[in-house]
Protein backbone atom coordinates (compact mmCIF):
# COMPACT_ATOMS: atom_id res chain seq x y z
CA UNK A 1 0.00 0.00 0.00
CA UNK A 2 1.82 3.36 -1.26
CA UNK A 3 1.84 6.25 1.57
CA UNK A 4 1.21 9.79 0.92
CA UNK A 5 4.43 12.19 1.42
CA UNK A 6 4.54 15.61 1.31
CA UNK A 7 7.66 17.21 -0.12
CA UNK A 8 8.11 20.61 -0.34
CA UNK A 9 8.17 20.69 -4.28
CA UNK A 10 9.46 23.93 -6.60
CA UNK A 11 7.50 26.59 -7.96
CA UNK A 12 8.11 25.41 -11.90
CA UNK A 13 6.62 21.96 -10.59
CA UNK A 14 3.39 22.87 -9.49
CA UNK A 15 2.31 23.66 -12.90
CA UNK A 16 4.51 22.81 -15.69
CA UNK A 17 3.18 22.35 -19.44
CA UNK A 18 3.37 18.80 -20.93
CA UNK A 19 5.21 18.39 -23.82
CA UNK A 20 6.12 15.83 -26.51
CA UNK A 21 9.79 15.18 -26.10
CA UNK A 22 12.08 13.32 -28.40
CA UNK A 23 13.31 10.15 -26.51
CA UNK A 24 16.68 10.33 -27.98
CA UNK A 25 17.08 14.01 -25.96
CA UNK A 26 16.42 12.18 -22.56
CA UNK A 27 19.10 10.80 -20.73
CA UNK A 28 18.65 8.81 -17.17
CA UNK A 29 20.14 10.17 -14.43
CA UNK A 30 23.35 8.08 -12.56
CA UNK A 31 21.28 9.33 -9.16
CA UNK A 32 18.43 7.44 -9.64
CA UNK A 33 18.00 5.65 -6.39
CA UNK A 34 16.52 2.69 -8.33
CA UNK A 35 19.50 0.19 -8.95
CA UNK A 36 17.31 -3.14 -9.85
CA UNK A 37 15.17 -3.56 -13.17
CA UNK A 38 12.36 -6.54 -13.32
CA UNK A 39 12.61 -6.92 -17.13
CA UNK A 40 9.61 -8.95 -16.86
CA UNK A 41 7.17 -5.93 -15.53
CA UNK A 42 9.73 -3.61 -17.79
CA UNK A 43 8.18 -5.80 -20.67
CA UNK A 44 4.46 -5.36 -19.59
CA UNK A 45 4.96 -1.64 -19.28
CA UNK A 46 5.80 -1.70 -22.68
CA UNK A 47 3.44 -3.23 -23.82
CA UNK A 48 0.49 -1.03 -21.95
CA UNK A 49 2.63 2.39 -23.69
CA UNK A 50 2.39 0.22 -27.14
CA UNK A 51 -1.33 0.15 -26.76
CA UNK A 52 -2.37 2.33 -24.66
CA UNK A 53 0.81 5.08 -24.04
CA UNK A 54 2.15 6.83 -21.49
CA UNK A 55 -0.42 7.65 -19.06
CA UNK A 56 1.18 9.59 -16.90
CA UNK A 57 3.85 12.20 -18.21
CA UNK A 58 7.56 12.22 -16.82
CA UNK A 59 9.49 14.40 -14.68
CA UNK A 60 12.69 15.78 -16.40
CA UNK A 61 15.20 18.84 -16.14
CA UNK A 62 17.05 20.82 -18.60
CA UNK A 63 21.19 19.72 -18.48
CA UNK A 64 22.18 21.07 -21.27
CA UNK A 65 21.48 23.46 -24.52
CA UNK A 66 19.51 20.21 -26.28
CA UNK A 67 19.26 17.62 -23.19
CA UNK A 68 17.47 16.73 -20.41
CA UNK A 69 18.15 14.25 -17.32
CA UNK A 70 15.15 12.17 -16.20
CA UNK A 71 14.12 12.95 -12.24
CA UNK A 72 11.08 10.87 -12.05
CA UNK A 73 9.96 8.22 -14.45
CA UNK A 74 13.17 6.42 -15.77
CA UNK A 75 11.14 3.03 -16.10
CA UNK A 76 7.98 4.53 -18.47
CA UNK A 77 11.08 6.23 -20.68
CA UNK A 78 12.78 2.50 -21.06
CA UNK A 79 9.10 1.06 -21.86
CA UNK A 80 8.75 3.85 -24.54
CA UNK A 81 12.00 3.06 -26.43
CA UNK A 82 11.17 -0.82 -26.00
CA UNK A 83 7.44 0.39 -27.91
CA UNK A 84 8.84 1.76 -30.67
CA UNK A 85 7.98 5.44 -29.40
CA UNK A 86 9.72 8.54 -30.50
CA UNK A 87 8.35 10.97 -27.85
CA UNK A 88 7.18 10.93 -24.45
CA UNK A 89 5.37 13.15 -22.36
CA UNK A 90 7.12 15.20 -20.13
CA UNK A 91 7.22 18.24 -17.62
CA UNK A 92 10.75 20.48 -17.96
CA UNK A 93 11.16 21.86 -14.84
CA UNK A 94 14.46 23.63 -14.00
CA UNK A 95 15.96 22.01 -10.33
CA UNK A 96 19.21 21.91 -8.96
CA UNK A 97 21.13 18.52 -8.43
CA UNK A 98 19.75 18.42 -4.52
CA UNK A 99 16.05 19.55 -5.31
CA UNK A 100 16.59 16.73 -8.31
CA UNK A 101 17.63 13.79 -6.12
CA UNK A 102 14.88 14.45 -3.32
CA UNK A 103 12.31 14.46 -5.58
CA UNK A 104 13.36 11.37 -7.04
CA UNK A 105 13.65 9.61 -3.75
CA UNK A 106 10.68 11.02 -2.92
CA UNK A 107 8.75 9.69 -5.36
CA UNK A 108 10.21 6.20 -5.94
CA UNK A 109 9.37 6.01 -1.96
CA UNK A 110 5.31 6.37 -3.36
CA UNK A 111 5.70 3.28 -5.45
CA UNK A 112 4.30 -0.09 -3.86
CA UNK A 113 7.20 -2.01 -5.44
CA UNK A 114 9.87 0.14 -4.33
CA UNK A 115 12.91 -2.40 -2.83
CA UNK A 116 13.93 -1.65 0.69
CA UNK A 117 17.81 -1.25 -0.76
CA UNK A 118 16.52 0.91 -2.99
CA UNK A 119 15.22 2.93 0.05
CA UNK A 120 18.28 2.85 1.58
CA UNK A 121 20.59 3.48 -1.12
CA UNK A 122 18.10 6.63 -1.78
CA UNK A 123 18.16 8.34 1.99
CA UNK A 124 22.06 7.36 1.91
CA UNK A 125 22.54 9.78 -1.44
CA UNK A 126 20.37 12.42 -0.11
CA UNK A 127 22.49 12.24 3.01
CA UNK A 128 25.81 12.59 1.09
CA UNK A 129 23.93 15.28 -1.36
CA UNK A 130 24.04 17.57 1.27
CA UNK A 131 24.69 16.11 5.27
CA UNK A 132 23.67 19.67 6.72
CA UNK A 133 20.45 19.90 4.87
CA UNK A 134 19.55 15.68 4.93
CA UNK A 135 19.66 14.48 8.25
CA UNK A 136 18.11 11.24 9.86
CA UNK A 137 15.29 13.79 11.05
CA UNK A 138 14.75 15.59 8.53
CA UNK A 139 14.51 12.56 6.39
CA UNK A 140 12.39 10.89 8.39
CA UNK A 141 9.95 14.39 8.73
CA UNK A 142 9.93 14.57 4.92
CA UNK A 143 8.80 10.83 3.97
CA UNK A 144 6.26 10.44 6.99
CA UNK A 145 8.58 7.80 8.79
CA UNK A 146 9.76 7.34 12.26
CA UNK A 147 13.47 8.60 12.48
CA UNK A 148 14.16 4.65 14.03
CA UNK A 149 12.21 3.40 10.84
CA UNK A 150 14.77 5.62 8.38
CA UNK A 151 18.14 4.55 10.53
CA UNK A 152 17.67 1.26 9.88
CA UNK A 153 16.61 1.43 6.73
CA UNK A 154 20.31 3.61 6.12
CA UNK A 155 21.99 0.65 8.05
CA UNK A 156 20.83 -1.22 4.83
CA UNK A 157 23.23 0.54 2.42
CA UNK A 158 25.96 -1.24 4.42
CA UNK A 159 25.30 -4.66 4.03
CA UNK A 160 28.13 -6.64 2.45
CA UNK A 161 28.19 -7.23 -2.05
CA UNK A 162 26.96 -11.15 -1.32
CA UNK A 163 24.44 -9.96 1.07
CA UNK A 164 23.08 -7.18 -1.16
CA UNK A 165 23.45 -9.50 -4.42
CA UNK A 166 21.22 -12.33 -2.02
CA UNK A 167 18.68 -9.68 -0.85
CA UNK A 168 18.00 -8.02 -4.43
CA UNK A 169 17.76 -11.89 -5.92
CA UNK A 170 15.16 -12.05 -3.46
CA UNK A 171 16.52 -15.14 -1.24
CA UNK A 172 16.83 -12.91 2.03
CA UNK A 173 13.68 -11.55 3.15
CA UNK A 174 13.67 -7.55 4.57
CA UNK A 175 13.50 -8.95 8.49
CA UNK A 176 16.49 -10.78 7.66
CA UNK A 177 18.67 -8.20 5.99
CA UNK A 178 17.63 -6.04 9.00
CA UNK A 179 19.12 -8.53 11.50
CA UNK A 180 21.89 -8.45 9.20
CA UNK A 181 22.55 -5.17 8.84
CA UNK A 182 23.14 -4.22 12.19
CA UNK A 183 26.28 -6.55 12.33
CA UNK A 184 30.39 -5.88 11.20
CA UNK A 185 31.00 -6.62 8.07
CA UNK A 186 32.94 -10.30 8.52
CA UNK A 187 30.25 -11.19 10.87
CA UNK A 188 27.47 -10.36 7.97
CA UNK A 189 28.89 -12.97 6.07
CA UNK A 190 28.91 -15.51 8.78
CA UNK A 191 25.31 -15.09 9.47
CA UNK A 192 24.39 -15.02 6.07
CA UNK A 193 25.88 -18.33 5.37
CA UNK A 194 24.03 -19.54 8.82
CA UNK A 195 20.68 -18.06 7.29
CA UNK A 196 20.92 -21.00 4.54
CA UNK A 197 22.60 -24.04 6.63
CA UNK A 198 22.20 -26.34 3.58
CA UNK A 199 24.11 -24.37 1.04
CA UNK A 200 27.84 -24.13 1.93
CA UNK A 201 28.96 -21.21 0.03
CA UNK A 202 27.68 -17.40 -1.08
CA UNK A 203 27.83 -18.76 -4.84
CA UNK A 204 25.27 -22.07 -3.91
CA UNK A 205 23.05 -19.57 -2.24
CA UNK A 206 22.41 -17.44 -5.39
CA UNK A 207 22.47 -20.11 -7.65
CA UNK A 208 19.75 -21.75 -6.14
CA UNK A 209 16.08 -21.29 -7.68
CA UNK A 210 14.58 -21.43 -4.28
CA UNK A 211 16.70 -21.54 -1.49
CA UNK A 212 14.89 -21.59 1.95
CA UNK A 213 16.40 -19.50 4.90
CA UNK A 214 15.83 -19.65 8.67
CA UNK A 215 13.48 -17.80 10.10
CA UNK A 216 13.86 -14.14 11.22
CA UNK A 217 13.45 -15.36 14.64
CA UNK A 218 16.10 -18.43 14.69
CA UNK A 219 18.41 -15.91 12.68
CA UNK A 220 18.36 -13.55 15.81
CA UNK A 221 18.48 -16.21 18.06
CA UNK A 222 21.54 -17.52 16.56
CA UNK A 223 23.21 -13.55 16.54
CA UNK A 224 22.59 -13.35 19.63
CA UNK A 225 24.08 -16.58 20.67
CA UNK A 226 27.19 -16.39 18.50
CA UNK A 227 27.74 -12.73 17.97
CA UNK A 228 26.97 -10.05 20.83
CA UNK A 229 29.20 -10.41 24.11
CA UNK A 230 28.11 -8.90 26.96
CA UNK A 231 29.96 -6.45 28.69
CA UNK A 232 28.63 -6.74 32.05
CA UNK A 233 31.57 -10.10 31.65
CA UNK A 234 33.93 -8.26 30.20
CA UNK A 235 37.41 -8.76 31.75
CA UNK A 236 38.43 -5.23 30.94
CA UNK A 237 37.47 -1.78 32.16
CA UNK A 238 34.78 -0.76 29.84
CA UNK A 239 35.34 2.76 30.35
CA UNK A 240 38.97 2.39 29.28
CA UNK A 241 39.90 4.95 26.57
CA UNK A 242 42.89 3.74 26.20
CA UNK A 243 42.69 -0.22 25.11
CA UNK A 244 42.02 0.79 21.98
CA UNK A 245 42.55 4.32 21.19
CA UNK A 246 40.10 4.34 17.85
CA UNK A 247 37.43 2.42 19.14
CA UNK A 248 36.95 4.57 22.68
CA UNK A 249 35.23 3.69 25.61
CA UNK A 250 32.40 1.22 25.22
CA UNK A 251 30.08 3.33 27.34
CA UNK A 252 30.49 5.70 24.24
CA UNK A 253 30.51 3.14 21.56
CA UNK A 254 27.93 3.02 18.72
CA UNK A 255 28.28 -0.86 18.69
CA UNK A 256 26.95 -0.76 22.07
CA UNK A 257 23.16 -1.89 22.24
CA UNK A 258 22.17 1.55 24.89
CA UNK A 259 24.40 3.78 22.74
CA UNK A 260 22.41 3.20 19.75
CA UNK A 261 18.69 2.86 20.78
CA UNK A 262 17.46 3.77 16.84
CA UNK A 263 18.96 0.46 15.85
CA UNK A 264 19.20 -1.71 18.53
CA UNK A 265 15.86 -1.29 20.48
CA UNK A 266 13.48 -3.63 18.75
CA UNK A 267 16.03 -6.38 18.63
CA UNK A 268 18.11 -6.43 21.84
CA UNK A 269 16.63 -5.62 25.51
CA UNK A 270 19.62 -5.11 27.51
CA UNK A 271 21.91 -1.80 27.00
CA UNK A 272 25.14 -3.37 27.94
CA UNK A 273 25.68 -6.05 24.63
CA UNK A 274 28.21 -5.07 22.38
CA UNK A 275 27.88 -5.84 18.40
CA UNK A 276 31.56 -5.74 17.64
CA UNK A 277 33.32 -9.05 18.06
CA UNK A 278 36.76 -8.20 16.67
CA UNK A 279 36.71 -4.89 18.42
CA UNK A 280 35.95 -7.11 21.82
CA UNK A 281 39.09 -9.34 21.00
CA UNK A 282 41.30 -6.23 20.66
CA UNK A 283 40.35 -4.83 23.57
CA UNK A 284 41.03 -8.08 25.92
CA UNK A 285 44.27 -8.79 23.96
CA UNK A 286 45.19 -5.24 24.78
CA UNK A 287 44.63 -5.82 28.47
CA UNK A 288 46.40 -9.32 28.27
CA UNK A 289 49.53 -7.39 26.72
CA UNK A 290 49.22 -4.61 29.78
CA UNK A 291 49.38 -7.53 32.33
CA UNK A 292 52.46 -9.57 30.43
CA UNK A 293 54.18 -6.19 30.56
CA UNK A 294 53.73 -5.60 34.32
CA UNK A 295 55.35 -9.31 34.79
CA UNK A 296 58.23 -8.61 32.71
CA UNK A 297 58.66 -4.57 34.58
CA UNK A 298 58.82 -6.48 38.00
CA UNK A 299 61.96 -8.98 36.61
CA UNK A 300 59.94 -12.09 36.10
CA UNK A 301 58.72 -14.63 33.37
CA UNK A 302 55.17 -15.52 32.85
CA UNK A 303 53.04 -17.91 31.25
CA UNK A 304 50.50 -17.66 28.97
CA UNK A 305 47.16 -20.42 30.17
CA UNK A 306 43.68 -21.04 29.30
CA UNK A 307 41.05 -21.18 31.30
CA UNK A 308 39.28 -24.34 29.12
CA UNK A 309 40.25 -27.36 27.84
CA UNK A 310 41.57 -28.71 23.98
CA UNK A 311 38.82 -30.30 22.79
CA UNK A 312 38.68 -33.08 20.26
CA UNK A 313 39.41 -31.44 16.46
CA UNK A 314 40.53 -27.76 17.82
CA UNK A 315 44.17 -26.70 17.72
CA UNK A 316 45.77 -25.05 20.32
CA UNK A 317 46.83 -21.92 20.10
CA UNK A 318 50.78 -21.56 20.04
CA UNK A 319 52.68 -21.02 23.26
CA UNK A 320 49.71 -21.62 25.10
CA UNK A 321 49.05 -24.32 27.80
CA UNK A 322 45.83 -25.37 28.54
CA UNK A 323 43.76 -27.21 31.12
CA UNK A 324 45.02 -30.07 32.59
CA UNK A 325 48.78 -29.04 31.43
CA UNK A 326 49.04 -26.73 34.47
CA UNK A 327 47.84 -26.54 38.33
CA UNK A 328 46.87 -23.67 39.75
CA UNK A 329 49.10 -21.83 42.86
CA UNK A 330 50.41 -19.74 45.58
CA UNK A 331 54.01 -17.46 44.85
CA UNK A 332 56.29 -19.50 46.65
CA UNK A 333 54.68 -23.11 46.91
CA UNK A 334 57.09 -24.86 45.09
CA UNK A 335 59.99 -24.51 43.17
CA UNK A 336 58.87 -24.24 39.40
CA UNK A 337 55.67 -21.79 40.49
CA UNK A 338 56.20 -19.16 38.13
CA UNK A 339 53.46 -16.41 37.21
CA UNK A 340 51.12 -16.43 34.84
CA UNK A 341 48.27 -13.96 32.65
CA UNK A 342 45.02 -15.99 31.66
CA UNK A 343 44.69 -15.13 27.60
CA UNK A 344 41.51 -17.09 26.62
CA UNK A 345 38.23 -17.31 28.88
CA UNK A 346 35.97 -15.58 31.06
CA UNK A 347 38.90 -14.98 33.17
CA UNK A 348 41.28 -13.31 30.41
CA UNK A 349 43.64 -10.63 31.60
CA UNK A 350 43.57 -12.27 35.12
CA UNK A 351 47.02 -12.13 36.81
CA UNK A 352 47.74 -15.50 38.95
CA UNK A 353 51.13 -18.01 39.54
CA UNK A 354 50.59 -21.83 38.22
CA UNK A 355 52.53 -25.03 38.11
CA UNK A 356 53.60 -26.51 35.18
CA UNK A 357 55.64 -29.44 36.96
CA UNK A 358 53.27 -32.80 36.36
CA UNK A 359 55.33 -34.64 38.85
CA UNK A 360 55.01 -31.92 41.59
CA UNK A 361 54.40 -33.15 44.99
CA UNK A 362 52.62 -30.04 46.02
CA UNK A 363 50.19 -29.86 43.31
CA UNK A 364 50.57 -32.71 41.18
CA UNK A 365 47.25 -34.12 43.05
CA UNK A 366 45.11 -31.24 42.83
CA UNK A 367 42.16 -32.09 40.69
CA UNK A 368 42.10 -29.74 38.01
CA UNK A 369 38.71 -30.27 37.26
CA UNK A 370 35.49 -27.61 37.57
CA UNK A 371 34.79 -24.78 40.14
CA UNK A 372 32.82 -24.87 42.61
CA UNK A 373 30.54 -22.55 40.83
CA UNK A 374 30.81 -23.93 37.34
CA UNK A 375 29.59 -27.78 39.41
CA UNK A 376 26.58 -25.75 40.73
CA UNK A 377 25.54 -24.67 37.68
CA UNK A 378 25.89 -28.01 35.50
CA UNK A 379 24.16 -29.21 38.21
CA UNK A 380 21.26 -26.79 38.13
CA UNK A 381 21.21 -27.33 34.41
CA UNK A 382 21.37 -30.86 34.62
CA UNK A 383 18.38 -30.68 37.45
CA UNK A 384 16.16 -28.14 34.90
CA UNK A 385 16.91 -30.85 31.90
CA UNK A 386 15.46 -33.79 34.04
CA UNK A 387 12.22 -31.45 34.83
CA UNK A 388 11.71 -30.89 31.04
CA UNK A 389 12.14 -34.53 29.99
CA UNK A 390 9.67 -35.62 32.53
CA UNK A 391 7.27 -32.76 32.21
CA UNK A 392 6.98 -33.67 28.11
CA UNK A 393 7.10 -37.72 28.77
CA UNK A 394 3.44 -36.78 31.37
CA UNK A 395 1.68 -34.88 28.79
CA UNK A 396 2.38 -36.96 26.05
CA UNK A 397 1.31 -39.87 28.00
CA UNK A 398 -1.81 -37.48 29.06
CA UNK A 399 -2.27 -37.31 25.01
CA UNK A 400 -1.59 -41.05 24.44
CA UNK A 401 -4.66 -42.08 26.70
CA UNK A 402 -7.20 -39.56 25.59
CA UNK A 403 -6.46 -40.44 21.76
CA UNK A 404 -9.91 -41.96 20.55
CA UNK A 405 -9.39 -45.82 18.84
CA UNK A 406 -11.01 -44.26 15.93
CA UNK A 407 -9.01 -41.26 14.63
CA UNK A 408 -11.03 -38.93 13.82
CA UNK A 409 -11.13 -35.21 11.68
CA UNK A 410 -8.24 -33.74 14.33
CA UNK A 411 -6.45 -36.56 14.54
CA UNK A 412 -5.70 -36.54 11.07
CA UNK A 413 -4.95 -33.26 10.50
CA UNK A 414 -2.49 -33.25 13.07
CA UNK A 415 -1.12 -35.70 11.13
CA UNK A 416 -0.73 -35.32 7.66
CA UNK A 417 0.45 -31.48 8.81
CA UNK A 418 3.30 -32.91 10.86
CA UNK A 419 3.93 -35.45 8.13
CA UNK A 420 3.96 -33.10 5.36
CA UNK A 421 6.52 -30.35 7.38
CA UNK A 422 9.00 -33.44 7.73
CA UNK A 423 9.33 -33.71 4.53
CA UNK A 424 12.20 -32.32 2.68
CA UNK A 425 11.54 -28.92 0.81
CA UNK A 426 12.03 -30.77 -2.68
CA UNK A 427 9.86 -33.53 -2.16
CA UNK A 428 7.08 -30.44 -0.89
CA UNK A 429 7.68 -28.55 -3.80
CA UNK A 430 7.09 -31.66 -5.83
CA UNK A 431 3.66 -32.67 -3.58
CA UNK A 432 2.52 -29.36 -4.86
CA UNK A 433 3.25 -29.78 -8.26
CA UNK A 434 1.93 -33.44 -8.39
CA UNK A 435 -1.54 -31.99 -7.04
CA UNK A 436 -1.18 -28.93 -9.30
CA UNK A 437 -1.83 -26.50 -6.29
CA UNK A 438 -0.62 -23.38 -6.41
CA UNK A 439 2.71 -22.11 -4.82
CA UNK A 440 2.13 -18.55 -3.87
CA UNK A 441 5.12 -17.03 -2.83
CA UNK A 442 5.37 -14.95 1.05
CA UNK A 443 4.44 -11.23 0.20
CA UNK A 444 7.32 -9.11 0.45
CA UNK A 445 8.79 -6.67 -2.31
CA UNK A 446 11.68 -8.71 -2.97
CA UNK A 447 10.07 -11.81 -3.90
CA UNK A 448 10.51 -14.00 -0.66
CA UNK A 449 10.36 -17.82 -0.85
CA UNK A 450 7.03 -20.64 -1.07
CA UNK A 451 6.06 -21.61 2.52
CA UNK A 452 4.50 -25.20 1.53
CA UNK A 453 3.20 -25.72 5.07
CA UNK A 454 1.42 -22.99 5.66
CA UNK A 455 0.15 -23.82 1.91
CA UNK A 456 -0.78 -27.18 2.44
CA UNK A 457 -2.02 -26.28 5.94
CA UNK A 458 -4.94 -24.00 3.76
CA UNK A 459 -5.55 -26.97 1.26
CA UNK A 460 -5.93 -29.62 4.33
CA UNK A 461 -8.41 -27.60 5.94
CA UNK A 462 -10.68 -28.37 3.12
CA UNK A 463 -10.49 -31.93 2.83
CA UNK A 464 -12.81 -34.29 3.72
CA UNK A 465 -11.46 -37.15 5.66
CA UNK A 466 -11.02 -39.76 3.09
CA UNK A 467 -9.10 -37.34 0.73
CA UNK A 468 -6.67 -36.61 3.89
CA UNK A 469 -6.46 -40.50 4.14
CA UNK A 470 -5.08 -40.78 0.44
CA UNK A 471 -2.79 -37.39 0.96
CA UNK A 472 -1.42 -39.49 3.99
CA UNK A 473 -0.11 -41.94 1.53
CA UNK A 474 1.12 -39.80 -1.12
CA UNK A 475 3.08 -38.25 1.12
CA UNK A 476 4.62 -41.67 2.50
CA UNK A 477 5.59 -42.26 -1.29
CA UNK A 478 6.54 -38.60 -2.21
CA UNK A 479 9.89 -39.58 -1.89
CA UNK A 480 9.95 -42.09 -5.04
CA UNK A 481 8.88 -38.88 -7.40
CA UNK A 482 12.35 -38.08 -7.18
CA UNK A 483 14.48 -39.70 -10.05
CA UNK A 484 18.55 -38.84 -10.45
CA UNK A 485 20.05 -38.48 -13.39
CA UNK A 486 22.89 -40.59 -12.98
CA UNK A 487 20.48 -43.47 -13.00
CA UNK A 488 20.31 -43.10 -17.27
CA UNK A 489 17.56 -44.76 -18.88
CA UNK A 490 17.19 -47.69 -15.73
CA UNK A 491 14.02 -47.76 -14.08
CA UNK A 492 14.23 -49.07 -10.74
CA UNK A 493 11.95 -52.59 -10.67
CA UNK A 494 11.72 -53.32 -6.41
CA UNK A 495 10.61 -49.74 -4.76
CA UNK A 496 8.34 -48.84 -2.21
CA UNK A 497 6.17 -47.47 -5.19
CA UNK A 498 6.27 -50.14 -7.40
CA UNK A 499 5.54 -52.82 -3.91
CA UNK A 500 2.45 -50.64 -3.16
CA UNK A 501 1.28 -50.10 -7.13
CA UNK A 502 1.18 -54.22 -6.97
CA UNK A 503 -0.83 -53.54 -3.75
CA UNK A 504 -3.24 -51.94 -5.33
CA UNK A 505 -3.52 -53.86 -8.15
CA UNK A 506 -1.89 -51.13 -10.61
CA UNK A 507 -1.00 -51.90 -13.91
CA UNK A 508 2.45 -50.62 -14.31
CA UNK A 509 3.33 -52.15 -17.50
CA UNK A 510 0.88 -49.92 -18.95
CA UNK A 511 1.44 -47.15 -16.99
CA UNK A 512 5.68 -46.90 -18.10
CA UNK A 513 3.80 -47.75 -21.89
CA UNK A 514 2.03 -44.31 -21.90
CA UNK A 515 4.91 -42.55 -20.29
CA UNK A 516 7.10 -43.63 -23.24
CA UNK A 517 4.60 -43.29 -25.58
CA UNK A 518 3.80 -39.42 -24.28
CA UNK A 519 7.79 -38.56 -24.91
CA UNK A 520 8.52 -40.52 -28.08
CA UNK A 521 8.60 -38.15 -31.06
CA UNK A 522 5.68 -38.72 -33.11
CA UNK A 523 6.85 -39.58 -37.06
CA UNK A 524 6.85 -37.13 -39.68
CA UNK A 525 3.58 -36.18 -41.64
CA UNK A 526 3.21 -35.82 -45.62
CA UNK A 527 1.86 -32.15 -46.64
CA UNK A 528 -0.50 -31.89 -49.33
CA UNK A 529 2.10 -31.22 -51.52
CA UNK A 530 3.96 -34.50 -50.77
CA UNK A 531 6.70 -32.66 -49.01
CA UNK A 532 7.38 -34.19 -45.77
CA UNK A 533 6.92 -31.86 -42.73
CA UNK A 534 9.27 -32.46 -39.42
CA UNK A 535 7.74 -34.04 -36.35
CA UNK A 536 8.67 -30.86 -34.62
CA UNK A 537 6.97 -28.60 -36.91
CA UNK A 538 3.59 -30.94 -36.77
CA UNK A 539 3.94 -30.83 -32.89
CA UNK A 540 3.84 -27.36 -32.81
CA UNK A 541 1.23 -26.03 -34.96
CA UNK A 542 -0.75 -28.82 -33.01
CA UNK A 543 0.15 -27.25 -29.58
CA UNK A 544 -0.71 -23.87 -31.01
CA UNK A 545 -4.53 -25.44 -31.87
Amino acid sequence: MSTAIAVATPKEVENPLIQEISLDRIKPSKANPRRRTDEAALNELAESVRTRGVLQPILIRPVDSDGFEIVCGERRWRASKAAGKETIPARVVNLTDGEALELAVIENLQRENVHELDEALGYTALIKQNPELYTVETIAAKVGRTVSYVYQRLKLAELTPNVQAAFYAGKLTAGHAVEIARLQPRDQERAFEECFPGHRTTKAVLRDKDPRPISVRELRDWIQREIHLSLANAPFDVNDPNLSPAAGPCATCPKRSGSNPLLFADSIKRADICTDRECFQQKRDALVQIRIKEIETAGEKSVKVSDSFVYYGEKPAPGVLYRPDYNEATAGDCPTTTPAVVVEGKRAGTKLYVCTNPKCKTHSAQSVGLSPEEKAARKKQAQELRIQQEYRKRLLAEVHKRVPGELGRHELDLIAQSYFQQLGHDSQHRLFKFFAWDEAKTKAANGGYTDYPKLAAARLDKMTTAAIGKFLVVCALAGELYFPTYYGSTSAKDTKLTREAAHYKVNCERALREAREKFTPKPAKPNPDGKVQSAAKTNGKANQK
